[in-house]
């Protein structure tokens, strides 16, 4: 499933229509998952249809409406151990897709988020850890919004407010995928 996976992503990875100029590719899926899940044993990899119901729950909760059917969800297992869960968002920033990987711990907050590739050419900055570094502990219950709790980057407001999106909707994603069992 994994390989799968990886394959319909690298289609996706492919050059912009602008050209190769302004394509630029810092992670493949392989590399993105390792650096969610360094001390994982083995990744799964679930590609999950939401009920009309779940769809519904998650669409309330963000404020628009879900393009897609299904959702792809990896999560990384070590022994026993539930490492958490990742979901790779595609997001369009100026003109084209942002594509980023948001991986989500046990608790169901963020733990980190990694650019793996960036169309536009402007903006670019919103791949840089002290960007990305504000994501880290944000919820579903989260504003996630600009000049709230995400400082922009000067240039790049509409790429802030992809990356913004796309976390939020990983979070509910994941969030309604596996809800967090109360009392753990």
């Amino acid at each position: 499933m994994l390989l799968l996976a990886a394959s319909h992503l690298s289609a996706q990875l492919g050059e912009s229509p602008d050209g190769p100029e302004h394509t630029h590719v810092y992670l493949t899926l392989e590399e993105a998952l390792s650096k969610s899940f360094p001390a994982a044993d083995s990744v799964w990899t679930e590609v999950w249809s939401p009920t009309g119901e779940e769809r519904t729950r998650i669409e309330r909760r963000l404020g628009w409406r879900l393009a897609d059917s299904t959702f792809t969800i990896y999560r990384g297992i070590k022994g026993d151990h539930n490492l958490g869960f990742a979901h790779v968002s595609e997001e369009i920033g100026l003109y084209k897709p942002i594509t980023f990987m948001v991986k989500v711990g046990d608790d169901r907050e963020v733990e980190s988020v990694h650019v793996m590739v960036y169309r536009e050419s402007r903006g670019g900055e919103v791949r840089r850890r002290r960007f990305l570094v504000q994501y880290e502990g944000k919820s579903i219950g989260s504003p996630i919004r600009i000049n709230r709790d995400i400082i922009g980057v000067t240039g790049a407001t509409l790429s802030v407010r992809a990356m913004n999106a796309g976390v939020k909707k990983a979070l509910g994603i994941i969030e309604t995928a596996y809800p967090l069992k109360r009392g753990n």
